[in-house]
């Protein structure tokens, strides 16, 4: 399933000549320290020592390696140029890409009017080479709050010039020889406008409409990462938001897709600063996740994480890592103790209490494979004593499919969380929760019914309210393989409204009777987005949810926007990606909260693609706020699951021009790809005042609660069974200036 990543398809030609390797991960779990965390730390290890570079595409240091071996035995002229573009393709995407550059050049020289059909790939990556150099010299060692994000403002321009002057010589060649080439198109204006000379520099016939970047009315977001200390570089990964020492403010936690990239742990110190305790929580050696999902599944009060591993990769045989909070500032691995080892490949999870207990019990949904094998999902009951045990085949949940993301919540309001599982090679699925007896899960798959089976080729999901009719509606992402090596291009025409190949995501409207309606294309989100990251949340406190798409192939050159969509009232989503979101760098986790504590939520995003040297900046885009009024709730569940995720939240708040309005909401981590803050951070438009708060907890047959007398512009603590909620006495914290979190950066791998 993996090689469409490769863009070059000579690809193939040379797996079978890398020796095979055996993962000895499995071996590694029965031997070692005895300690469970000392176990896992050695198995991880392990993986990254002995993996085949043939079977776990972001090893290109040693794929280049074994290349120029191959190389070096090469005989004809034919087998010379296939083993140097092959090893200037491994070269670039380890991050090599100087010496990939003089590979190409001693293949291609100035030879341009040799360039064909044929041998096009050649000259694409000549070009990739030059403009990912200008990105290493710029947008990554040297990245200011301004890089890589379109329109480039002068502050991201490159300071070096000589990548993208070179790019922009090449693609213009490419353009020259191949004008509908849309994806050298798309790359020659961003190179331009890196230096500063789009549009003017680019020439007419080449040239994208300047509307296409145009921003549109409204605030701008910023990045203040950098100011913060939390721009961490590498690949690809998932983060965590969630206040995990208890101290009030949000901290960060985030993983990355390397076998050897170590986790990283980041404290907010409250005062506009963040330190990275990593070493000091006790997670060094605990490596690698493309995701990452918090929960407290002990009901101690202490959120835990989730680390999920070797989806994509054909080995991919590499185990989950289940960390307990201890509650004073260290984790430890315990996926051993709990009954958690496993060895399959997979990147989605979702903690929900399934069979209404009051403790989480988690749903793994694996990838299987004609490569693969067949690695069927995971349903851990929780047994209420740090343990778990896999249900799955006993519930008729041990699906097997290439599963990409897996999302819970409760879709027909009789609470207890349902399934929807997107499938990444046929149609998706949709599992109702029909559940009586806690010992006896049951769950049906009324996918037909529901009429949510599409895209077939889709990626991630989410449930949300979009349009505050107390139903979960349902957000699926496409992701059509056969475009993923010109993403860039499709991306262009879509925003020049050409008609595009491949399927659009989805978009499904709850009818409250099991059904779903399709409102893909009355909401204005019927497009082609290429989305892997993803998560939700009320940017602006207008009470309508809004969503941010983490964007990108594993291909260099698909430089695209990741995109935000702003929810007009429920009627329409109104891209405003230009509004400072549209960086181009790769998008993966991201997780919605209120970081500096001022009332709005703000966005922590980890970046990078899934090559070796594909690195990139994390972000963090602080609201610049709204007049808009909010509520923060805290809710702490008694006989629901501590942390009450599935709990649904109504407000019924009065309006400046005197109307009532409901709004919804519901507490948990958001997205499939990205885990925000189980606060649960409510904008609430114009309102005058709060009529009534009801709290339907996440129970069958549990009681809701009604509050009144709620405040504006407050945080409140909600107990279950306690008839008033209680003040929190949390201050704004300043940040993105205020602070000089520079000090504690920590940009390595």
């Amino acid at each position: 399933m993996m090689r469409f990543f490769y863009f070059c398809i000579l690809s193939s030609l040379f797996v079978s000549l890398f020796a095979c390797q055996s993962s000895t991960a499995s071996k590694s779990a029965k031997s070692g320290p005895k300690n469970g965390h000392q176990r896992m730390v050695a198995i991880l290890d392990s993986i990254f020592r002995n993996e085949n570079p043939a079977k776990c595409y972001n090893l290109n240091s040693r794929s280049a390696a074994q290349y120029k071996d191959i190389l070096s035995k090469a005989r004809t002229q034919q087998e010379q140029i296939i083993g140097n573009f092959k090893v200037a393709e491994q070269l670039l995407y380890a991050g090599q890409t100087e010496e990939a550059i003089d590979v190409l050049k001693r293949i291609i020289g100035d030879n341009f009017a040799a360039m064909s059909e044929e041998n096009k790939l050649l000259f694409d990556l000549y070009a990739l080479a030059y403009l990912r150099l200008g990105e290493q010299q710029n947008c990554i060692q040297n990245h200011t709050s301004e890089s890589c994000i379109i329109p480039i403002a002068e502050a991201g321009q490159h300071k070096l010039v000589d990548g993208s002057t070179r790019a922009i010589e090449i693609y213009t060649k490419i353009l020259e020889k191949f004008p509908k080439d849309s994806q050298s198109k798309w790359l020659l204006n961003i190179a331009n406008m890196t230096l500063g000379k789009y549009p003017s520099g680019v020439p007419t016939a080449f040239r994208i409409p300047e509307s296409v970047f145009k921003p549109v009315n409204g605030p701008k977001f910023k990045d203040i990462a950098i100011d913060l200390g939390v721009s961490h570089r590498n690949v690809s990964g998932g983060v965590c938001m969630e206040d995990f020492d208890n101290d009030g403010d949000l901290d960060i936690f985030m993983t990355s897709y390397l076998l050897n990239s170590q986790c990283q742990f980041y404290k907010n110190n409250g005062d506009g600063t963040f330190t990275n305790r990593t070493k000091e929580a006790n997670l060094t050696g605990i490596v690698s996740g493309l995701n990452t999902v918090h929960a407290d599944y002990d009901n101690d009060g202490d959120r835990d994480i989730l680390i999920l591993r070797g989806g994509w990769l054909d080995a991919g045989l590499h185990p989950n890592s289940l960390l307990r909070n201890n509650g004073d500032g260290t984790f430890l691995d315990v996926t051993i103790e709990s009954g958690m080892l496993s060895f399959h490949p997979t990147q989605t999870g979702t903690w929900a209490d399934f069979n209404g207990d009051g403790f989480l019990d988690l749903f793994i949904a694996n990838e299987s494979s004609k490569v693969k094998g067949l690695h069927p999902c995971e349903l851990y009951q929780n047994n209420k004593n740090g343990t778990f045990t896999n249900v799955a085949a006993q519930v008729g949940l041990d699906r097997t499919g290439f599963f990409k993301a897996v999302a819970a919540g409760d879709i027909n309001n009789d609470q207890l969380p349902d399934l929807y599982l997107s499938d990444f090679s046929a149609e998706n699925q949709l599992w109702v929760n029909q559940t009586t007896d806690p010992d006896h899960m049951v769950f049906q798959n009324m996918t037909e019914k529901a009429g949510v089976g599409k895209p077939v080729n889709s990626f991630p999901a989410f449930m949300f309210d979009f349009n505050n009719d107390g139903w979960l509606d349902l957000f699926v992402g496409g992701y059509d393989p056969k475009l993923l090596d010109n993403a860039a291009g499709v991306v262009l025409d879509e925003y020049l409204g050409k008609k595009t190949p491949g399927d659009f995501v989805r978009l499904y409207q709850n009818k409250g009777d099991g059904t779903f309606a399709d409102v893909t294309q009355k909401m204005g989100v019927n497009k082609i987005m290429f989305g892997m990251g993803n998560n939700f949340g009320d940017i602006d406190n207008d009470g309508w949810l809004d969503f941010y798409i983490g964007t990108g192939t594993p291909d260099l050159r698909s430089l695209v926007p990741n995109r935000m969509f702003h929810n007009k009232n429920g009627t329409v989503f109104e891209e405003i990606t230009m509004n400072g979101f549209g960086n181009i760098q790769k998008g993966h986790g991201i997780a919605f909260g209120d970081v500096d504590q001022d009332g709005d939520q703000d966005i922590y995003m980890v970046m990078g693609g899934a090559y070796e040297g594909d690195l990139a900046n994390n972000l963090l885009f602080q609201n610049p706020g709204n007049e808009n009024k909010w509520v923060t709730l805290v809710l702490e569940g008694k006989t629901a699951n501590r942390d009450a995720i599935g709990a649904r939240i109504i407000l019924t708040v009065k309006t400046l021009d005197g109307k009532t309005r409901k709004i919804y909401n519901s507490v948990g981590n958001g997205g499939s790809f990205g885990s925000s803050s189980l606060r649960a951070e409510i904008g609430l438009g114009n309102a005058s005042s709060i009529e009534s708060l009801e709290i339907k907890w996440p129970k069958p047959a549990a009681a809701s609660q009604v509050f009144n007398n709620i405040p504006l512009n407050a945080v409140l603590k909600i107990t279950e069974g306690n008839a008033e909620a209680t003040p929190l006495d949390w201050k704004p914290i300043p940040m993105g200036g205020g602070g000089h979190g520079g000090m504690h950066h920590d940009h390595h791998q």
